[in-house]
């Protein structure tokens, strides 16, 4: 009989501070309580009410207390962005490739020296990873140089009629050195696949697009103790090409491959004798 007496009066009292309380906070703009070690706490939340339901508190589970709360859509839909956003990474690269260019499928009696000719780019990409993904997709600009050698004794020139051509350095000349470079402006869009989330090893592959905005041929040789240089511009290198590029890389070093079908030089239809059609081949490393 004691111990009822005791649990009822502890129930009026509870309730007494909860009215009091809830009478209170009636008042402010912040509406808080406390509930220590709930036995059920039951949360429903459609497009325009949150309701909460707690049963029991701690050393007393008759104890009941429901909220209802209308929600702001526009507070919502930005958390739901924010939530759809967290854990997502995008992240500006710096990228810094050097390697060996070979010029491939050339038709014409045109030798080139494939391990004399280079290529060295370097820029900069915007990388995007989705939350939780193995995946990462980038677009970015890089400045590019690449370099097509002659043998040692070979030498390119432009023609009256535009094309470009090769013939033997004379035998008396000494140091020689000719080559054909090529500037451009190159736009990567690459996709990445991570092997694991704590993985090191990761391959990219996709196409880069070159503006090919300069190209020219210089050339080098000595007469006797004399130096000569000369420089050709102009020399119809085609507009915009296409390579497809791979990456495979471990903890910021990898290897890459670069292929362009197309030509390096535009086809001359109005002459007879064509520039030479080459396309080209490079790989090397990358950071």
């Amino acid at each position: 009989m004691i111990i009822f007496i005791y649990r009822t009066m502890r129930k009026i009292f509870v309730m007494i501070a909860l009215a009091a309380t809830m009478t209170v906070q009636a008042g402010e703009v912040n509406d808080s309580i406390v509930v220590s070690n709930p036995q059920t706490v039951t949360i429903v939340r459609n497009d325009s009410l949150q309701k909460v339901n707690i049963i029991g508190s701690q050393g007393d589970s008759d104890f009941r207390y429901t909220s209802e709360v209308p929600i702001d859509q526009k507070k919502m839909k930005q958390q739901k962005v924010k939530e759809a956003l967290e854990g997502e990474t995008g992240k500006w690269v710096i990228d810094l490739g050097v390697g060996c260019n070979i010029a491939t499928n050339n038709k014409a009696d045109f030798g080139f020296a494939p391990f004399k000719s280079k290529e060295i780019f370097f820029g900069l990409r915007y990388c995007y990873t989705p939350k939780n993904k193995l995946q990462t997709y980038s677009i970015g600009l890089w400045f590019d140089w690449r370099d097509y050698c002659t043998p040692q004794y070979n030498s390119m020139y432009k023609n009256d009629d535009g094309i470009v051509a090769s013939i033997p350095y004379p035998e008396k000349f000494g140091d020689t050195r000719s080559l054909m470079r090529v500037f451009s402006l190159s736009v990567p869009v690459l996709f990445t696949q991570k092997f694991g989330h704590k993985s090191k090893v990761k391959f990219s592959l996709g196409p880069v697009v070159n503006f090919n905005v300069r190209g020219r041929i210089n050339n080098e040789w000595t007469d006797g103790d004399v130096a000569h240089e000369t420089s050709t511009k102009s020399i119809g290198q085609r507009p915009v090409t296409v390579d497809f590029m791979g990456i495979l890389q471990y903890s910021g070093i990898g290897i890459y491959c670069k292929y362009s079908p197309m030509s390096v030089l535009k086809k001359t239809s109005a002459n007879a004798v064509d520039n030479p059609q080459f396309q080209s081949l490079t790989f090397g490393i990358c950071f």
